[in-house]
């Protein structure tokens, strides 16, 4: 756990996706260490729900993370009201699951942007407060999905990939200058995304091995903001296996049917758990 320390002012987190179950995690923690919150979200109500679970008051930002004007906008508001901003976090996410010749280019459009192009904007306006003043901490939250492409997540896949690529080569850009970058990769995690995906013919691989909690995810980035380790993974148990997979990609293909066969079955028995019928199969 980070530390606030008397005395001095409050340190500033940003955190994008903020009406998000990973976000209300992050959020809490970072409240408890006495940070200065300040979320986005395209849904202010979501967000502002969040407040009673709170100990001070974040500053929330309405923003469709598909407008590069609404992002700028966001990033203007930043810059003029907290220059000594300390963390920033890209944890807003969104796939829509199915084959790629079904996406529409609003379905493409719409993930790249929020997967890859946002991020990246986010960062390229906030990093310059950052090296003014020597030191921060940018944490994005990645997936999986970035180090493994599986079928009908193709533009997921391209998004994660090529947030991971962009955080590896800032990562080295920025090696000594005293700005932390972090991607963190959660395996499946228990979100309403989740749930939409286990309900509308997302990939069973998502359910190979436990589905993990938003605070798991919440604690990774909380080292990530302390440690700036470039990758971490939630389990890490599932870094070993996908960075193997990524060396030798073919193993997926080989090994996708009887995976698909045991995620099916991991999957069925966490809708049971969450006492919600199991949907009929979807032809693609």
């Amino acid at each position: 756990m980070i530390n606030s320390i008397e005395g001095q002012p409050k340190k500033t987190a940003f955190i994008t996706g903020g009406g998000g179950a990973i976000a209300e995690e992050i959020a809490i923690q970072l409240d408890k260490a006495g940070y200065q919150l300040l979320l986005s979200d395209i849904n202010l109500e979501k967000m502002s729900s969040l407040q009673t679970k709170l100990k001070g008051k974040p500053e929330y930002f309405v923003c469709d993370q598909t407008n590069p004007k609404e992002i700028q906008s966001l990033i203007t508001n930043i810059q003029e009201k907290y220059p000594n901003i300390d963390v920033l976090i890209n944890n807003a996410g969104y796939t829509k699951e199915g084959p790629f010749i079904s996406q529409s280019i609003t379905d493409i459009e719409r993930q790249i942007w929020i997967n890859l192009m946002s991020p990246i904007q986010l960062i390229h306006g906030i990093l310059p407060l950052m090296l003014k003043r020597g030191k921060g901490s940018i944490v994005s939250i990645v997936s999986i999905g970035g180090i493994i492409a599986l079928a009908d997540s193709s533009i997921y896949s391209a998004g994660k990939f090529g947030l991971r690529g962009f955080l590896t080569a800032l990562y080295e850009e920025l090696k000594h200058t005293g700005i932390k970058v972090s991607g963190i990769y959660p395996a499946a995690v228990d979100t309403p995304m989740l749930l939409h995906e286990a309900l509308n013919g997302g990939t069973a691989l998502n359910w190979l091995n436990k589905v993990q909690t938003p605070k798991k995810v919440a604690d990774a980035v909380l080292i990530g903001i302390k440690k700036g380790t470039l990758e971490i993974y939630v389990p890490y148990s599932d870094g070993l296996v996908s960075r193997l997979v990524a060396v030798f990609p073919w193993l997926m293909g080989k090994l996708s049917p009887l995976l698909k066969m045991i995620g099916e079955r991991s999957k069925e028995r966490w809708l049971k758990g969450k006492g919600i019928p199991i949907p009929t199969q979807k032809n693609h």
